[in-house]
C-alpha cells in the first residue's frame, strides 16, 4: 500500500515514552493518534486516514492488548473497528478488510517469531 513499513528487531527506546495523544505514523503523510495506554498492558490508536483533500469518511480505532494467562505466557490481541462518517464509507472500508487481514496476520505471525527467539535466549 505504498507505506514502507518495517518491523523492529529490538526494542526501540525512543518508541516507548508514547503519551495519549501522540501521533504513530503509518506513513510520512499519515497517522493515527494513541487514544488510550497503559504501559505494558495496552495501546489504542485511532482516527481516520484523508483522501487527499477530503476528511477521512471513517474513524476507526486499532488496540493492542496483552494478556497474561495462567500458564505464564502472555497472548497479543489485536482488534480494529470502523465508524463510517459517510454513507459512502463502505465502499471504501470494506474491499480492504482483505488486505487488512493479511497485513495484519503477517505482522502478528513476526511478532510472535521474534518474542519465540528471544524466549530462547
Amino acid at each position: 500500500m505504498g507505506c514502507d513499513i518495517h518491523s523492529a528487531d529490538r526494542i526501540v527506546p525512543e518508541w516507548q515514552d508514547a503519551d495519549v495523544g501522540d501521533e504513530v505514523k503509518l506513513h510520512p503523510e499519515v497517522a493515527l493518534a494513541v487514544a488510550a495506554l497503559e504501559s505494558g498492558r495496552s495501546l489504542v490508536l485511532r482516527g481516520g486516514i484523508p483522501m487527499g483533500n477530503t476528511p477521512s469518511p471513517f474513524d476507526n480505532s486499532w488496540a493492542f492488548v496483552l494478556r497474561e494467562r495462567p500458564d505464564g505466557t502472555t497472548r497479543l490481541l489485536v482488534r480494529e473497528r470502523y465508524a463510517y462518517l459517510r454513507p459512502w464509507a463502505p465502499l471504501i472500508v470494506e474491499p480492504t478488510a482483505v488486505l487488512a487481514f493479511v497485513m495484519s496476520e503477517r505482522m502478528l505471525r513476526g511478532i510472535r517469531d521474534r518474542a519465540e527467539r528471544a524466549a530462547v535466549r
